[in-house]
């Protein structure tokens, strides 16, 4: 029964992540949020495949099987939550980005505490606990949004070279 439940979630979130991921990404500055989204699934899936290498993170119960790592988590659900705290930090100074990455990193954190007592989605090993997972989605969540805050930066300033219209 309990397998069943986590199977459902599974299947639950990705839907959920499936339909966010249209949500947020279908508002104007598209194609910057979809640079946040897949740069964050690229430093997300390193990063876990990393810690469960090396033993501190196992996910029992995942989907697809054959994959060690969350995929649900590093690849739909951790870049839509970027996307999120990307787009409500786009114009605020760096104070309030490090305000507001706790409004996701904190919530993040008591849901996968949660899931890491309740079910067999997530254990801890080696040492991890939910101190090491609140700082670790922190750093990322801010580390990605200095990136956007670069990447705009080398963009805003490039001339765009003058070419006659055809």
């Amino acid at each position: 029964m309990r397998k069943k439940f986590e199977i459902n979630m599974i299947k639950w979130l990705y839907f959920f992540g499936i339909g966010s991921f249209v949500l947020l990404v279908n508002k104007p500055l598209a194609k910057d949020w979809l640079l946040v989204f897949f740069i964050k699934s690229y430093y997300a899936s390193l990063v876990d495949k990393l810690v469960v290498y090396k033993g501190y993170v196992e996910y029992p119960t995942r989907f697809p099987k054959r994959v060690k790592t969350s995929v649900l988590f590093d690849y739909i659900l951790f870049p839509i939550t970027c996307v999120f705290y990307n787009q409500i930090t786009k114009d605020s100074p760096i104070l309030q980005c490090l305000i507001k990455v706790l409004y996701l990193s904190v919530p993040l954190t008591l849901i996968e505490l949660w899931l890491e007592k309740n079910t067999q989605l997530v254990k801890y090993k080696k040492g991890w606990n939910g101190s090491t997972t609140f700082y670790s989605l922190s750093f990322s969540f801010l580390v990605v949004r200095f990136s956007m805050y670069v990447i705009r930066r080398l963009f805003d300033n490039q001339k765009r070279p003058n070419h006659p219209t055809l």
